[in-house]
Parts: structure tokens; sequence; C-alpha cells
């Protein structure tokens, strides 16, 4: 039953962080907004982590665990959205990539994060 409260959690806050990116987007907040996304991408490869009864402990982690997901799949789209959440991620600490790249990104991580969550079921 932990299980199942910490998978809702995490899908409850990836959800949250893909609404919040939006706002901020439109806001024109790229630096708030990249690290929304990075933040989704970080959730939602917790949620299945914790479907898979792993535990992801290290942002690390999260890169390596998701690699494995996209080889798991043959999805070598997944990687190309490794490299954009942690782009994000950095972009929230330098404030450097301009506003199309992060608008870009959203998009990217948004299609990531709809193929994996139909793919385990995490609802739409």
């Amino acid at each position: 039953m932990q299980q199942d409260g910490q998978l809702k959690r995490y899908i409850t806050l990836h959800q949250k962080y893909l609404n919040d990116a939006d706002v901020l987007l439109r806001k024109g907040d790229y630096a708030q907004a990249s690290e929304k996304l990075w933040g989704s991408t970080a959730t939602l490869a917790k949620a299945i982590a914790t479907l898979k009864k792993k535990r992801i402990k290290s942002h690390d982690g999260i890169t390596f665990f998701l690699t494995d997901v996209a080889k798991e799949l043959k999805d070598k789209s997944i990687l190309n959205a490794i490299f954009v959440a942690n782009g994000l991620h950095q972009n929230f600490y330098e404030g450097t990539l301009p506003p199309e790249a992060v608008e870009h990104g959203a998009k990217t991580i948004k299609q990531f994060s709809k193929r994996l969550r139909n793919f385990f079921n995490l609802g739409s």
C-alpha cells in the first residue's frame, strides 16, 4: 500500500510541475519553467522506478534509470529527452537558454511524458 501512495504522490507532482511550467512559460519566466520541466522528468522517473520496485537516490540515478528504460523500450528518443531535461535543469541556474529553446524543450518533455505515462499506464 505504501508503494501505491508513493506512486500517486510522484504522478501528482509530475503533473503539477508540467502545469506550473505552462504557467511560467506564458509569463516568460523561462528559468523557473526550465526547473519545473526538469522536476516533471525526475518525478516521472521516480514513479516508473516505484512501479518497478526500484529506488532512485541521486540526480545521476535519474539519468541512469531512464537510460535503462530507453534500452528496455528500444526507444532512443528517451535519451534525447534526458539531455533536454538536464539542459533545462542547468538553465535554471544559468539562465542562458533563449526562450525558443526552452519552449522547444517543453514540447520535448511533454511528448516524452505522454509516451512514458501511456506505456506504463500512469494516466494521460
